[in-house]
């Protein structure tokens, strides 16, 4: 008698060997089912969707950057200047010494150079010539204004450049230089006359006009600021 008869019998429940061996491989395929399931999860999260690599590099995004050309911040005009120093003395009003100056502006200064002009004594115009030596002046520092201070230390003024007394003249000139534009500079001047006598050359005056050439200078010109 089979072992399922026996426990018929009793009144037990009895499964068929078939049966009992589904029940110990149903564990095994719930399993599977999980690990099915699993893997199809781990697909899913790492799924690229829709997006695809067309092989073209990254998108970069541009802006225009517009530069501009430095300007001269200190008031003076860029580039150098050909100019026409009259200075008017409290020596003898009305007849102002003359001088060539080219001025060369830079970063925040100047640089000049001087040579006067020779004048018959009486003259304002005539012949007007350069004269003597050429004094240069390097990297005078300028203020936002444009506005430079010029000392010209010991210089000697050549008696053909001289229309008060045809002498020579040993001097030493402080000039306060503004721009204002027409003249090109002007400015008060002070210093002292040191040879053949010592005279003061305070309560003097000066302006620089722009010219193009030194033989084509202006019959009418300013000695002081307007």
């Amino acid at each position: 008698m089979g072992s399922c008869e026996i426990l018929a019998l009793t009144g037990s429940l009895c499964y068929a060997g078939p049966v009992m061996r589904w029940l110990r491989v149903l564990p095994l395929f719930a399993l599977g089912l999980g690990v099915g399931c699993f893997k199809n999860t781990v697909e899913l999260e790492t799924d690229p969707g829709t997006d695809e690599d067309t092989g073209d590099p990254p998108a970069t995004t541009t802006s225009d950057i517009t530069t501009t050309t430095p300007t001269d911040d200190t008031g003076t005009t860029p580039g150098p200047q050909l100019l026409l120093l009259a200075v008017d003395s409290s020596l003898a009003p009305g007849f102002p010494f003359q001088a060539i100056v080219n001025l060369t502006p830079g970063a925040g200064t100047v640089d000049l150079t001087l040579q006067w002009l020779s004048l018959d004594i009486g003259s304002t115009t005539a012949p007007r010539q350069p004269v003597g030596d050429v004094y240069a002046y390097a990297a005078l520092p300028v203020d936002a204004s444009g506005t430079f201070y010029w000392d010209t230390g010991i210089i000697l003024i050549p008696g053909a450049a001289n229309p008060i007394t045809g002498e020579d003249l040993v001097v030493s000139i402080q000039a306060n230089v503004v721009p204002v534009g027409t003249p090109a500079y002007c400015g008060v001047l002070g210093g002292t006359v040191t040879s053949p006598i010592q005279v003061s050359l305070d309560n003097s005056t000066h302006a620089m006009t722009a010219v193009t050439d030194v033989g084509n200078l202006p019959v009418d010109f300013a000695v002081a600021c307007p």
